[in-house]
């Protein structure tokens, strides 16, 4: 886009002296100009946006990576190539992005583990999650799902509390990892109910689950949507709570804690796009407003919906203050129970 400045000496000039207001003046009006005519125009990348993704190949992640780097592709006219780096707690990943250059020609996908949770328990990180990273918006924020085995005599959260205050230690929790979300949130419980569950970690979801369904050691366990709604809907789980403020679409009929008498409860798993800090405000407004229009699209949701995960539209500043605010609860959680791995 041009701007057309048009340039009028005063009558009574003289020449020169016409010429030299106009040559000052002008030029200030088009230095001015030029910042203004930048603003208006949204940000075209230059060559292939690159994607790095923390986890393997396959995963519910590198899901969403994919379907989210193909809309950007389309919206913005150059080629968006995802790039696995797992490993090392996202220190693989991070490193990527911290050593690109900060022009938005790279991304990272991001979720809840990666900004909030390990930076919290971990302290030997090659990144700040604060002031290494630009956020640039989130794409959709998943609820977790709270079952019980069917030994458990407890049918909703009212009667699972009163059963831990009556016998303490008696139940156990399971998660998917010393440190994983499922372990925080399970803590976070545990402390606004005021104690008595026992933790049980397992390495990933599937060994947990598998615990449970086979009347084992652990009887509740905070897990994702895909893989337990159809154990609940077999009748093969109970599922006792979702730990978001809103009722799950596909499980319309289960409540959530807050529900249930845990007032503000309110946690769930979200996915992000950030790039390097840095980066120009002009490429980061381009790429918020186009994540933010990928985050309710069809083609992604068809995707996100089946995991349990609901669009998500925070800008790049709600974004930031999120990070920030999960970061400080999970550090408060971890430092509460002495979790501190490395």
């Amino acid at each position: 886009m041009r701007a057309l400045i048009r340039l009028q000496a005063p009558r009574h000039a003289d020449a020169a002296g016409g010429l030299h207001r106009i040559s000052r003046h002008g030029l200030a009006l088009i230095i001015a100009a030029f910042p203004l005519a930048a603003a208006a125009q949204d940000w075209r990348p230059e060559r292939p946006i690159r994607l790095i993704v923390p986890t393997a190949a396959a995963g519910g992640g590198d899901a969403i990576a994919r379907l989210t780097g193909q809309a950007l592709a389309q919206r913005l006219g150059q080629p968006v190539v995802v790039e696995n780096h797992p490993g090392a707690n996202g220190n693989i990943a991070a490193s990527v992005v911290t050593r690109a250059p900060a022009d938005g020609h790279t991304l990272m996908l991001v979720a809840t583990a990666h900004l909030a949770i390990t930076p919290a328990i971990y302290s030997k990180l090659t990144f700040d999650p604060i002031n290494d990273f630009q956020p640039i918006g989130t794409i959709c924020d998943m609820s977790l799902v709270m079952v019980a085995s069917q030994r458990v005599a407890a049918n909703d959260v009212p009667e699972l509390v009163a059963q831990v205050r009556a016998k303490p230690s008696s139940i156990f929790f399971a998660s998917s990892g010393n440190g994983s979300f499922s372990h925080l949130l399970s803590e976070t419980l545990n402390s606004r109910i005021g104690g008595g569950l026992t933790h049980v970690p397992y390495k990933g979801e599937a060994l947990a689950l598998q615990d449970l369904l086979g009347n084992q050691t652990a009887a509740i366990y905070f897990g994702t949507p895909a893989p337990i709604i159809p154990l609940v809907q077999s009748g093969r789980l109970k599922a006792l709570a979702v730990s978001s403020a809103k009722r799950l679409e596909q499980l319309p009929g289960v409540p959530t804690l807050g529900e249930q008498g845990l007032s503000g409860f309110n946690e769930s798993f979200w996915y992000g796009i950030i790039a390097r800090a840095g980066t120009p405000a002009h490429i980061t407004a381009t790429l918020s407003k186009q994540i933010a229009a990928i985050s309710t699209s069809q083609e992604i949701g068809k995707v996100t919906g089946k995991m349990g995960c609901a669009p998500l539209t925070l800008d790049s500043g709600q974004f930031a203050a999120r990070i920030k605010d999960d970061l400080t609860r999970f550090a408060g959680i971890a430092s509460a129970i002495g979790l501190k791995l490395d």
